[in-house]
């Protein structure tokens, strides 16, 4: 069983950036509503679910804090998402040299359902329709996300984490990045496809 210890948690996460810039004060209380979040959602806190919780239980917990120390909800989640977003922005670079090849939507074919198949545990519902060959296809119909989110009183903060796969995907060189509906805007799925150009 994966150790939730929330130190290291926050090391795997999108916000050890913004982690850095708190106070000792800040780090401390952080540490201890992470502590408090892992207890309260020990069902989700399997060994597939540990690389969403760095960053949902992370996250909610950053919110909390910053709360406490005089920030609004709005506020906070705001410099929150901004951090991440801010993380981020070196993996797009990435993200449109791996998707220039014309093997990328075949190389997603095979290695995400693998990849999801170890890393979706408590909570999560997708599937992967079959699908023409030039196209990849995964439709989310329940996620963690959204649930914990909607939880703690945040659900706003399910369509900000939904705006990463915006920002990492919208503009690929060699595939299309295309859907109708995301759980986190009042979807009642995210039916994801990744089209070859």
């Amino acid at each position: 069983m994966k150790k939730y210890i929330p130190a290291q948690m926050i090391r795997k996460s999108r916000f050890i950036t913004f982690f850095a810039t708190w106070s000792e004060n800040e780090k401390a209380q952080l540490i201890a509503q992470m502590n408090r979040l892992i207890k309260e959602n020990q069902e989700y806190a399997d060994s597939k679910n540990y690389g969403h919780l760095c960053n949902l239980l992370t996250s909610i917990a950053m919110i909390m804090v910053l709360e406490q120390n005089g920030r609004t909800r709005e506020e906070a989640e705001k410099e929150v998402s901004e951090a991440m977003y801010e993380y981020i922005k070196p993996q797009i670079v990435s993200m449109k040299k791996l998707a220039g090849h014309g093997w990328f939507v075949r190389l997603l074919k095979i290695s995400m359902p693998l990849k999801f198949k170890k890393t979706l545990g408590y909570g999560w519902s997708v599937e992967f329709p079959k699908c023409p060959s030039d196209t990849f296809t995964m439709i989310t119909h329940k996620c963690i996300y959204q649930q914990l989110f909607a939880k703690y009183g945040m659900p706003e903060m399910t369509a900000r984490f939904c705006k990463v796969d915006d920002i990492l995907y919208s503009d690929l060189p060699r595939a299309e990045f295309i859907y109708t509906q995301q759980i986190g805007n009042g979807g009642d799925m995210c039916d994801y496809s990744y089209k070859k150009r």
